[in-house]
């Protein structure tokens, strides 16, 4: 007691606690709640009922045993691995072994799990087996370990969901999908299961399907961090800054790890608030350090404020381990270019003129830093930048043409808006499947602004007709107008099956 007392930030996180569980509460009254919230995956009020209920019986076996699996299932590996240090001899529960391994895994020390795990050939053992491996870049033991653990167990949730995830990790999406499927199916309120999904949905592009695993898995369990870094990380992609932003106030749970400081600071730069932006990721230096994403973002608030110098010395050594990354090149050069080293950028910059498949926005900035710096290429650079490769516009139609037809809303999207810019921007074919991908993926305004745009171009097309009919009675904008466009598609194709479901449900208001 006086260690605790003689500490003010202990002594007041340990009143907050009691506060927050209602002061002098009864300690089983406690306990027994804190097990009813953990049951139902109520991590965070846990954890402060446990506070309070530990304050009372520091040594009580059962209290610490749940704080340690309440720390775990919130992923912090450094408070159970406090809490199973004093689960001593008889006090251990029968999964120990596997307790200790899995916050080592969470703290990252892969050794430790596996010597904690010894000889354990369990499912659950050989799933924590697996995780270590990984962790020691060992990706063929892992998966060794996750075979040898679905064969004595086939429909282990968790195992599904680990594979799913490193199969993702080898580029096979479709297996990947296939476990997190079967993930699913032997468990669908398991958390794992449900990110899985949604990271298998977001690598197939499905973002609107992401979209929702993610929330869902939200709500199951509130407060959980990799759900929330989910759907920020999608809304923000999709430009819905003020779905993310509501997203963000309303969340209550406990990040240690810099993940809700950088989501902050890539809503402001979503914004345009690069002030903001960099501010946050300079108080939360110490615990974004290692995350690269985190670099790139403080790099190009940097630029944006004017000091490129220090963007650039951020940028160059990034762009030293990873040269293959085209948004590393594209930040270096414009952060050159902004602090007068337009040589610099056209050096940095060169590697686009080179390649078939560059981006148009990665041309135009080459084109640019070149006639800023004189450069003897500047002609040929500002012609590439005008006149793409025809390789360019041949691969941007042909993902966009798969991504259609997979459902592949994410990727359709990104190469309908490389077509727009290597094009004039009035291909009505364009434009409407651009329209019908953006409102799949819940970017209804977008869509209904592309439909708009091709039905300019191709007032007559009944798809387009269908399209925009279509998208006007979803928003429920105009229904007049919505009524009409698909009474006159369905005129011009009557034998489109499409389009008849679409007037059908249209005329049941």
């Amino acid at each position: 007691m006086n260690r605790i007392a003689s500490s003010p930030l202990a002594f007041s996180a340990l009143v907050l606690a009691m506060l927050a569980s209602g002061c002098g509460a009864d300690p089983k009254a406690l306990a027994a709640k804190a097990h009813t919230e953990f049951a139902a995956h109520q991590y965070l009020a846990a954890q402060a009922d446990l506070a309070a209920a530990l304050a009372a019986n520091p040594n009580d076996p059962a209290l610490i045993e749940l704080h340690a699996r309440n720390a775990l299932a919130m992923g912090d590996g450094i408070a159970a691995g406090a809490s199973l240090e004093k689960l001593a001899g008889p006090r251990r529960p029968a999964d120990m072994s596997r307790l200790l391994a899995e916050a080592a895994v969470l703290r990252g020390q892969a050794q430790e799990a596996l010597t904690a795990l010894g000889n354990d050939t369990s499912a659950a053992g050989l799933r924590l087996r697996g995780l270590a491996l990984l962790l020691q870049g060992d990706q063929a033991g892992a998966e060794d370990a996750f075979k040898a653990g679905l064969a004595a167990v086939p429909r282990h949730a968790a195992l599904l969901a680990s594979y799913s995830r490193l199969k993702l990790m080898d580029g096979d999406t479709a297996e990947a999908s296939r476990l997190a499927v079967q993930a699913l199916a032997a468990n669908g309120d398991l958390l794992d299961a449900m990110l899985v999904d949604g990271e298998v949905a977001t690598a197939e592009g499905r973002l609107g399907n992401a979209l929702a695993a993610y929330a869902k898995a939200g709500k199951r369990y509130p407060g959980n961090m990799a759900a929330l870094t989910g759907q920020a990380a999608i809304l923000g992609d999709l430009g819905r800054t003020d779905e993310l932003a509501a997203l963000l106030a309303g969340f209550q749970g406990v990040s240690t790890d810099g993940t809700m400081a950088y989501l902050k600071a890539r809503l402001a730069a979503a914004k345009g608030d690069w002030s903001a932006a960099r501010d946050i990721l300079q108080a939360n230096g110490d615990k974004l350090k290692d995350r690269d994403d985190a670099g790139v973002l403080y790099a190009q608030a940097l630029t944006q404020i004017g000091q490129p110098e220090q963007a650039r010395a951020r940028l160059a050594p990034m762009l030293s381990r990873h040269p293959e990354i085209a948004l590393l090149r594209r930040e270096l050069g414009k952060a050159q270019l902004a602090g007068n080293d337009a040589a610099g950028a056209v050096q940095t910059l060169t590697p686009f003129a080179q390649s078939k498949t560059a981006a148009p926005e990665d041309l135009r900035l080459l084109a640019k830093a070149a006639e800023t710096a004189g450069d003897p290429n500047a002609a040929f650079f500002a012609a590439r930048a005008r006149y793409p490769s025809p390789q360019s516009l041949g691969q941007a139609l042909g993902a966009a043409d798969t991504a259609m037809k997979a459902g592949n809303w994410g990727n359709a999207i990104l190469a309908y808006e490389q077509i727009l810019a290597l094009t004039d921007g009035r291909s009505a074919l364009v434009l409407n499947n651009m329209a019908w991908a953006q409102a799949q993926v819940g970017n209804r305004d977008k869509g209904l602004a592309f439909a708009q745009r091709a039905i300019q171009v191709a007032p007559e097309d009944p798809s387009v007709m269908d399209t925009l009919g279509w998208l006007l009675h979803q928003s429920g904008a105009n229904k007049g107008r919505s009524l009409d466009l698909l009474r006159r598609a369905a005129q011009k194709a009557p034998d489109n099956a499409t389009i008849r479901a679409h007037l059908a449900e249209a005329q049941r208001g």
